[in-house]
C-alpha cells in the first residue's frame, strides 16, 4: 500500500501496510488526532486501496477505480456524516449506513464507509455511536468502517475495543518546514517559523497560507494565552478583534477550550494533545491544575453563553475578567 501526499507518521503506514500485503486488512479503524494531522486524508487513500484493481501498487492512481474514488464517485465507498456545522454521525445516519452495509459491492470486494466522529459526547452523539456499534459488533464480510475523530476518549470504549486504534501526529518541525520550503516556496525562515508556531502540522498551517478564519482565531487564541498573567489592557487589547464578529469569537473560544485542556495534560504529565499549539499550552504549564480547568470551564461556559444569542461586548469583558482571577 502506498501513501502518496500523506507524510509522517511512518509506524501507522507501515502496520496498514503490512495488514493490506498480508490480506488481513481489519474491518474498522479508528483514526484519532488534531483538525489537521490528515484523517481524511489517509482515510480517503486507504478508501481508494481497498477498491483499486491493482493489488501491488495500490492505490495505483490510474485505474477506473482509483480514478473514480479520486473524483468522489465510487459506488463502494461512503463518506457518512451527520448535519449540522459539526458534521458529527447522528442517529439518523447512523441508521442509513445500518442499512446500507449488508448490500454487496457494485464494483470492488468491499463497501468502506468513512464515517466522521466530531468528538461530541451528547447524549445524540452517543446514541449515533450505539447505532454503529450494532455495526462494528457483527459486519458485514464486505465492508470496512474507517472512523474519524478527534481523539479516542470521544468514542464509546465499546467501540474502541472492536476498532485498531491509531493515532496520527503533525511532522517534526523541521520536516514540516521543509514541506512548506519545497511544497508551498516559502522563504527558510518565516517556514521555520510558521511550522514552530503551528507544530509541524500542515493543515493548520496550509489555512495560515490560505489566511482563513479558522488560523485568525488560531492567532488570536494565541495572544490571549500570551496577556493572561500580563497587564489588564493587554489582554483586552489581544481580545478586541473579537467584539464585533461573533463567528470569530466563538471560533476563538473553542480553540482556547482545547489550549487550556491540553496545558492541564501538560501539568499532569500526559503528552496526547489536540489544539495544535504545543507552544502555548507550554506556556501554562506553571498554571495550577485548579487554575487550567477552571479556565477551561469558564471557556466552555461562555461559549455556550454567545451561543444562546448573548451580548458578545459583555460576554467579552466577563470573560477577560474571568481569566485573570487566578485560582477559584
Amino acid at each position: 500500500m502506498e501513501f502518496p501526499g500523506f507524510l509522517g507518521n511512518a509506524p501507522v503506514k507501515e502496520a496498514l501496510s503490512r495488514a493490506f500485503s498480508a490480506g488481513r486488512f481489519p474491518h474498522a479503524l479508528l483514526f484519532a488526532g488534531e483538525r489537521g494531522t490528515g484523517k481524511r486524508t489517509l482515510a480517503a487513500l486507504i478508501a481508494k486501496s481497498l477498491v483499486c484493481r491493482d493489488r501491488e501498487h495500490a492505490p495505483c492512481g490510474i485505474c477506473p477505480s482509483c480514478i473514480r474514488a479520486d473524483a468522489g464517485s465510487h459506488p463502494d465507498i461512503r463518506t457518512v456524516e451527520g448535519g449540522g456545522a459539526s458534521g458529527d454521525l447522528n442517529v439518523d445516519a447512523a441508521r442509513a449506513m445500518l442499512e446500507d452495509a449488508y448490500r454487496m459491492p457494485e464494483e470492488a470486494p468491499y463497501n468502506v464507509y468513512i464515517v466522521r466522529l466530531s468528538g461530541n459526547t451528547s447524549n445524540t452523539a452517543v446514541a449515533a455511536q450505539n447505532k454503529l456499534l450494532k455495526l462494528i459488533e457483527e459486519p458485514p464480510d464486505s465492508a470496512v468502517f474507517i472512523l474519524l475523530c478527534p481523539t479516542v476518549e470521544a468514542v464509546l470504549p465499546t467501540i474502541r475495543s472492536r476498532t485498531q486504534i491509531f493515532n496520527l501526529h503533525p511532522l517534526e518541525i523541521g520536516e514540516a518546514a521543509d514541506w512548506l520550503r519545497g511544497k508551498k516556496g516559502v522563504e527558510p525562515e518565516a517556514a521555520l517559523e510558521l511550522s514552530r508556531r503551528l507544530g509541524g502540522n500542515l493543515g493548520r498551517m496550509q489555512e495560515a497560507l490560505d489566511g482563513s478564519e479558522a488560523t485568525r482565531a488560531f492567532m488570536i487564541a494565541g495572544e490571549i494565552v500570551s496577556a493572561i498573567n500580563g497587564p489588564g489592557h493587554r489582554l483586552l487589547k489581544a481580545a478586541a478583534p473579537l467584539q464585533r464578529d461573533r463567528a470569530l469569537f466563538g471560533e476563538t473560544l473553542g480553540r482556547l477550550s482545547l489550549i487550556f485542556r491540553d496545558a492541564f495534560t501538560l501539568n499532569a504529565g500526559g503528552s496526547s494533545l489536540l489544539g495544535g499549539a504545543p507552544e502555548a499550552a507550554e506556556a501554562l504549564r506553571g498554571f495550577s491544575q485548579r487554575r487550567l480547568m477552571a479556565m477551561k470551564e469558564l471557556t466552555d461556559e461562555a461559549l455556550q453563553m454567545l451561543g444562546r444569542n448573548g451580548n458578545s461586548g459583555l460576554l467579552l469583558t466577563f470573560y477577560c475578567a474571568g481569566l485573570r482571577q487566578g485560582d477559584v
